[in-house]
């Protein structure tokens, strides 16, 4: 059961963005007309006599004389003037991985069994379906795609690609089961979540195909995926309005957009009632759809049996009896590892973990938080529920509250699922938690003891280490952009903005009984307040060490009372390492 996917794409917010089409157009047509060398009918026509299976039946090679013909029609009009650049980039998907022009033509026929008409009907839906995205060249970061942090994002719904099966095709994992409907609309909304689908499928999908172009020396031809579909933990209960309204959405744009994708589609831990159920389904469907489906029980010895059949072991997550590693470390490896590429130059904290905690609740509830020595964790609380709740910081020890928090969502609704949760971030009000300690966090409903509420709280633990140096590249980038820099005057609170000392704390700092300035935790922000000192006290002229001036440079006093960072005016410097975390010098 289709369902259309043009009028889903209404719901996304479109932001115009310029393209250079016309480049893109140029590249598409070279690389496609050139692939089209050789697609003559002895190369793409079955041989005399023979027959074909259903496993390769439409496929370039395999065609009858009739199908052929329509090929060559369905090609012409491709490529005619009568249709846009968007219509032939939407038949063309996959050109970022330089998919061949006969595959990929007859991935669009195949989908609609070699008519023409309706060839062409569902190329041009596709094309008004992708316009919207395309303005955005399909949101090549995941990020702003889903407006909050993609590793938190698949935690609650994992779907992810794992290496390769023994035929090329990437390896597509998900886990309905696992979902979470109350965390991801706590994170994100449906606009969102089909961006993100746009972005795996035009960007992730594509490396993945690339790569296996390139490792098979252009013998990998087929760009189809096999798809693992894991059915453990799923529940009625899980199976609501807004879980089956995000499945609808990801299958109307696969079917549309991405025709003929699917190589292989292995159903693991299978409840009993669903394999009986499948047993008398496939009679009544496509034979071709039914042949590309198996289904298979728990267990990983039977787990393993079967998936081996089309995929390494050595390319197996270990969840399936595989050798490869655990969907669980994967996921973590793969966000340290955009954490870390994202991490400032300078900056002294690394990620080292990334929880998300649902909080489900009525009245009140709490949760203990252990910070180790050396460490820092940053909290974040998302919401939809318009009554929200209370949230207390609390140290566990003395029972000291450290900071508060009114966790509401500011928006229209609870139930609006076009609409983005509200976020709180703790560092923004200049609270971080800082070990080694234990902390309470307290949840009390505002909306008295019989509401139910729901808060998403993002758990991140960095490592206090050494400062991130600049690659080869960075150090280039930076140079470049400093010239450009150099050209234009700047503010005196951006002088030395990339110097080597990253000595603001990210402790909780006292107002002074004197004038006080509030600042956030940011790299360098001690040496700018530094300039600012000097300039306004000295003029650049500078005491003696003995004396306690150090410069202008601001006095610190840490306290574990305060929700925001302040420093005075006075120009004592705090001892080095005061704050317990940075080596100030």
């Amino acid at each position: 059961s289709r369902v259309n996917p043009i009028v889903l794409e209404k719901r996304v917010a479109s932001k115009t963005v310029t393209s250079s089409s016309n480049d893109t157009t140029k590249e598409l047509s070279t690389n496609h007309l050139a692939s089209m060398k050789g697609a003559d009918r002895a190369s793409m026509t079955k041989k005399e006599g023979s027959t074909v299976g259903l496993r390769d039946w439409g496929y370039p090679g395999y065609l009858t004389s009739s199908e052929f013909l329509i090929f060559e029609t369905f090609r012409d009009e491709v490529f005619s003037k009568r249709r846009t650049d968007e219509f032939r980039m939407t038949v063309f998907s996959f050109q970022g991985a330089y998919e061949e022009a006969p595959y990929a033509l007859c991935r669009w026929l195949r989908a609609r069994k070699y008519n023409l008409s309706d060839t062409i009907k569902m190329v041009e839906e596709a094309t008004e379906c992708t316009a919207g995205p395309r303005k955005h060249a399909f949101f090549p970061d995941p990020e702003e795609a889903l407006s909050v942090e993609s590793s938190l994002y698949i935690k609650q719904y994992p779907q992810i690609y794992f290496g390769h099966a023994k035929n090329g095709c990437p390896v597509f994992i998900s886990q309905p089961g696992r979902l979470n409907i109350d965390g991801v609309s706590s994170l994100t909304n449906i606009p969102n979540i089909i961006n993100f689908h746009w972005y795996a499928m035009m960007h992730e999908y594509v490396h993945h195909l690339d790569a296996m172009r390139k490792t098979s020396n252009g013998n990998f031809k087929r760009y189809e995926c096999v798809c693992i579909l894991d059915m453990s933990q799923l529940t009625a209960a899980k199976v609501g309005k807004r879980a089956l309204n995000i499945t609808k959405c990801q299958s109307a744009i696969d079917s549309l957009c991405f025709p003929e994708t699917l190589n292989k589609m292995v159903i693991v831990n299978a409840p009993g009632f669903f394999s009986l159920t499948w047993k008398v389904a496939r009679g009544w469907i496509d034979q071709r759809t039914a042949a590309k489906v198996d289904v298979v029980g728990s267990g990983k010895e039977k787990l393993l049996k079967k998936l081996s059949n089309y995929i390494d072991p050595d390319e197996l997550p270990s969840d399936y009896g595989g050798n490869g590693k655990s969907i669980a470390t994967f996921l973590k490896e793969d966000m340290l590892q955009v954490a870390e590429s994202k991490r400032e130059v300078g900056s002294t904290l690394k990620l080292q973990d990334e929880d998300p905690c649902m909080v489900s609740f009525k009245g009140s509830t709490h949760k203990s938080i252990t910070v180790g020595d050396k460490k820092v964790v940053k909290l974040s609380f998302l919401t939809r529920m318009m009554d929200g709740c209370k949230v207390l910081v609390k140290d566990a020890k003395t029972g000291k509250i450290l900071s508060t928090v009114n966790v509401v969502h500011k928006g229209k609704g609870e139930n609006d699922d076009d609409e983005l949760p509200t976020r709180y971030d703790l560092e923004k009000e200049g609270f971080v938690l800082q070990g080694p300690g234990e902390f309470n966090i307290e949840f009390i409903a505002n909306g008295g003891r019989f509401k139910f509420i729901n808060v998403m709280m993002a758990i991140k633990t960095f490592i206090v280490g050494a400062a991130k140096v600049s690659s080869n590249i960075e150090i280039k980038a930076k140079a470049q952009a400093q010239v450009q820099v150099q050209t234009q005057p700047q503010p005196q609170a951006m002088i030395d903005n990339n110097g080597p000392n990253v000595s603001i704390c990210t402790g909780i700092f006292s107002p002074e009984e004197s004038q006080n300035l509030s600042v956030k935790a940011s790299p360098h922000m001690e040496r700018k307040l530094a300039a600012i000192a000097r300039k306004e006290e000295g003029k650049g002229q500078s005491k003696s060490k003995d004396d306690g001036d150090y410069g202008g440079i601001p006095k610190v006093k840490r306290v574990t009372d305060d929700t925001k960072y302040t420093v005075s005016d006075s120009p004592q410097r705090a001892a080095p390492k005061s704050c317990g975390i940075f080596s100030c010098n």
